[in-house]
C-alpha cells in the first residue's frame, strides 16, 4: 500500500466518526504532502468534511515533507511524529501547530 491509501482509510473513517467530525465542524485547513517517492496529494478539511486529493494545492496551511513509507508508519501510528521530525525523517513548514493537530485528528480517526 502506499502512504496515500494509507490516509484514505483513515479519512474514510474520519467522515464516518461523528466525534472527529464535530471537532472539525469549525476548522477550514488544507494540508500538502510531498512524498519523495510517491506523487503528492493533500488534505483538505472544510467545515467538518475532509477530502483527499491527487496533487499540489496552491492554499496549503501546512507541508509535510516525507517518503512514502515514513508517512505509513506516521499514519499507522507506529513512527512518533517528534521523533520523525527531529531524526529528519519528516519536514513540517508552514502552520506547523496546524500539523500538529492534524496529527491528533488522524489519531483519532485511525482508532
Amino acid at each position: 500500500m502506499t502512504s496515500k491509501e494509507d490516509l484514505a482509510a483513515i479519512v474514510e473513517k474520519a467522515n464516518s466518526s461523528p466525534e472527529v467530525l464535530k471537532e472539525l465542524t469549525s476548522w477550514s485547513k488544507t494540508f500538502q504532502f510531498d512524498v519523495s517517492d510517491e506523487s503528492p496529494y493533500y488534505v483538505s478539511i472544510d467545515k467538518g468534511k475532509v477530502s483527499l486529493e491527487d496533487g499540489k494545492s496552491s492554499s496549503a496551511a501546512a507541508t509535510i515533507s516525507a517518503t512514502g513509507s515514513v508517512l505509513s508508519e506516521l499514519f499507522s501510528g507506529n513512527l512518533n511524529p517528534v521523533q520523525a521530525i527531529m531524526s529528519g525523517k519528516l519536514k513540517v513548514s508552514g502552520d506547523v501547530f496546524s500539523a500538529q493537530k492534524l496529527t491528533s485528528i488522524i489519531n483519532k480517526a485511525r482508532k
